[in-house]
């Protein structure tokens, strides 16, 4: 099924109910209905990563690797500091809030500094971000535990997931973030972009950490010129012998095993470079 499809079919299910319980007097905003669908995407994407950290984490721990459905199984070296988790962070939250203390400070340090300027510098929230478990929570079930439904429990275990590892990341230990977008509008193509240049400047620039990869998922970019925007430079790379893009993708998913197996091989790629 269409990953389009399956993100709207909640709304359209909604919408059926309505006319069925209101007939005539059933009104909406499509403003809003534009937001219920933006969130069930978040919701839906969060999880199906989560399924999928959890088949991947079981296997760094030494279990078997599911047979059905059937995906290419990781071709890294199973190892317990290989482990990663999906977190799928609220509005309006602060991702720096998932740093050890030292690397807080050092953020706070740098604006404490910038304020004496009259100057900020705010984060954004990227809508999902992908940790290297730390080492005190590589036995904790939860991580390899698959949440196998949509129901009440399991949006509660996806939404509360950033608070257990609040304080424990290590500034290199955020692998991957995600700005997740139902559709692109022309006026909101640089939010991402922002997004993506101060965290890499403050975890690349400022903490010394190793690239910070930062992706845009959407259900359609067409007539946005989201390509040529999202070829541009990571403004922390930009003058150096080695320059990168601030936007590592613009992905369309065609269907959730995609996403699926997309992920499986970012992680083949990613985790390969950890030393354990």
């Amino acid at each position: 099924m269409p990953f389009r499809e399956v993100v709207q079919q909640p709304v359209e299910n909604a919408h059926a109910e309505g006319q069925l319980l209101y007939g005539s007097d059933y009104v909406f905003a499509p403003n809003a209905a534009s937001k219920v669908a933006g969130d069930i995407y978040e919701l839906i994407t969060s999880a199906v990563l989560w399924e999928t950290a959890a088949a991947w984490n079981r296997v760094m721990r030494g279990q078997a690797w599911p047979t059905s459905p059937r995906y290419a199984r990781p071709q890294v070296r199973a190892s317990d500091g290989r482990q990663i988790a999906v977190l799928n962070l609220p509005r309006r939250y602060d991702w720096v809030k998932l740093l050890v203390p030292s690397a807080q400070q050092e953020i706070t340090n740098l604006r404490a500094r910038l304020g004496t300027h009259g100057l900020g510098m705010p984060t954004s929230t990227p809508d999902v971000a992908v940790v290297v478990l730390p080492e005190t929570e590589r036995q904790a079930p939860v991580w390899a535990q698959s949440l196998g439904n949509m129901s009440l429990a399991s949006q509660r275990t996806l939404e509360g997931a950033h608070r257990v590892l609040e304080g424990k990341i290590e500034p290199g230990e955020i692998v991957l973030a995600i700005a997740l977008k139902t559709s692109l509008r022309s006026d909101r193509l640089y939010q991402p972009l922002y997004e993506a240049n101060v965290m890499e400047f403050l975890l690349e620039g400022h903490l010394g950490a190793p690239r910070v990869d930062f992706e845009v998922h959407t259900l359609s970019a067409e007539g946005t010129g989201a390509l040529n925007t999202y070829s541009a430079a990571a403004l922390s790379s930009a003058a150096s012998d080695h320059p990168h893009r601030a936007i590592r993708e613009l992905y369309v998913p065609a269907n959730a095993a995609q996403v699926v197996q997309r992920f499986i091989g970012f992680l083949n790629e990613r985790t390969s470079l950890i030393q354990a």
